[in-house]
């Protein structure tokens, strides 16, 4: 059974690349342009283990997707942070960023993978 990878990212075109590079790496993925569709893929598409998100998106962030996943998930499901602005800091909801794993974008997919296999492993 495959690692399920939901992508979240207002820039479809991330979303689309990041799908295409992890599918080929073995991972079943799933993608969202918005924290409203991520919501409704984690409760419907059962399983996913892991979700790489945008932090800056409009009306709802990721950090907006974060709380709301781990308040109605609990820590079950992983999260890797990617942003192309400013740093991991405490968001205005609270949530740390510091504390999640952090990609700079544009990313590199190489790094991608590592820090992917990194967070699983830490999770069995």
């Amino acid at each position: 059974m495959s690692i399920k990878i939901l992508v979240v990212d207002d820039e479809e075109i991330i979303v689309e690349e990041l799908l295409e590079a992890l599918t080929d790496e073995g991972y079943q993925c799933f993608g969202a342009s918005g924290v409203d569709a991520a919501v409704e893929l984690v409760s419907t598409a059962v399983g996913i283990e892991l979700i790489i998100t945008d932090l800056k998106m409009p009306k709802k962030t990721g950090a907006d997707l974060i709380k709301t996943v781990e308040t109605k998930w609990g820590q079950q499901i992983k999260f890797i942070v990617m942003s192309g602005h400013g740093s991991p800091r405490i968001e205005e909801n609270g949530v740390d960023i510091a504390s999640y794993p952090f990609l700079r974008k544009p990313l590199g997919i190489e790094s991608l993978i590592e820090k992917i296999s990194s967070v699983l492993e830490a999770k069995e």
